[in-house]
């Protein structure tokens, strides 16, 4: 029998070349303006991974924020980091967010690779849940516009598994929680933070996608999901991988068709494999799984690497039995470029 899962093209299953290029040049474009705009009241602050206070300098991103690493546990992030103030602008006014707004309305109905392994992991945990509990109420934080909500809702429909199940999305983006993509659930402007006040215990299962890594003061965030949760609920969330192969062979200052795990003032911490445990159990969330699923790495790499650089080996991998093999290589060794992550609250 074979196993091998077949290679998956980022470049048709994600956006084009030339979609790429567009989203990273404005991505550098409003970066520069919210380091121009804002960069005087820049924060400096401890390791958001460990909370140690020592680190060593490395290469400034794009001449302009810094970035240094832990001493402690060697996590990567930036420091100053651009003030909340600065956040608030860089999500409502500037054009990059925008463009990915409507990348991911395009995609609404359009089952993915991406959203078909995100909503049947989402799935299993609901089934799970349903063997427990008559009613669960699921929380997307960072939900934008509904895209993934709505999938959701739509393949909980299919597997007739909705009753009994209500669906909540927040976002910070005040452009995409005013028009969201469908009304069969609730979407409101709020930070996790803000939303606990008046939510704590409330929801079974909190789902957060390639978020985590754009705060602030992840470890409050994170302080905030666990409180949210009931008791015995769960937290899935995906984030990019530090380690991955694709951030190894391209550094946060060459052009990459996704963002590098550190690209400011969007990325702001570096997750891995390595410190994402430490991370949660410093809130009581118990990991309970974490996999690398390893799909565009190779995409991401041998569509946009130099011939000089120590990757360029991958040119010579032509085949997609070839490239499958690598990618199921990175997933196994836990070095692609995304982790998905499943925790739960211990109480």
């Amino acid at each position: 029998m074979n196993n091998t899962i077949p290679y998956i093209s980022f470049l048709k299953e994600n956006r084009s070349k030339s979609q790429s290029h567009e989203i990273f040049n404005q991505r550098i474009s409003d970066s520069r303006k919210v380091y121009e705009k804002f960069s005087d009241s820049f924060i400096l602050r401890n390791c958001p991974i460990c909370g140690c206070k020592q680190y060593e300098d490395m290469e400034p991103f794009d001449d302009r924020y810094g970035i240094v690493k832990c001493n402690n546990c060697t996590s990567i992030y930036v420091n100053p980091c651009p003030s909340l103030e600065a956040l608030e602008y860089y999500y409502n006014e500037c054009e990059c967010n925008k463009i990915l707004g409507k990348l991911l309305k395009s995609r609404v109905g359009k089952k993915g690779v991406i959203i078909n392994e995100r909503s049947s992991e989402v799935i299993e945990i609901i089934k799970k849940l349903k063997a427990q509990r008559k009613k669960i109420r699921i929380l997307d934080i960072g939900c934008n516009s509904g895209a993934f909500l709505y999938e959701l809702y739509s393949l909980l429909q299919e597997e007739n598994l909705i009753n009994g199940i209500s669906l909540v999305g927040i976002d910070i983006d005040k452009n995409a929680t005013d028009k969201p993509v469908s009304d069969v659930f609730e979407i409101c402007h709020s930070s996790a933070e803000e939303f606990v006040g008046n939510h704590e215990n409330s929801f079974d299962l909190i789902l957060h996608f390639e978020l985590i890594e754009h705060l602030h003061h992840p470890y409050e965030f994170l302080e905030s999901v666990q409180k949210l949760l009931t008791e015995g609920g769960y937290t899935y969330f995906h984030t990019p991988n530090g380690l991955g192969l694709d951030n190894q062979a391209l550094s946060y200052n060459d052009f990459r068709p996704l963002a590098h795990a550190i690209f400011p003032p969007m990325h702001l911490q570096a997750f891995t494999t390595q410190n994402i445990l430490h991370f949660l159990l410093r809130v009581g969330l118990k990991m309970e799984e974490i996999s690398t699923p390893g799909n565009f790495d190779i995409d991401i790499v041998k569509n946009f690497l130099s011939s000089n650089n120590k990757f360029s080996f991958l040119h010579s991998y032509k085949t997609k039995k070839d490239l499958a093999g690598i990618q199921r290589i990175a997933r196994l060794l836990g070095c692609s470029s995304h982790m998905a992550v499943k925790a739960k609250n211990k109480g």
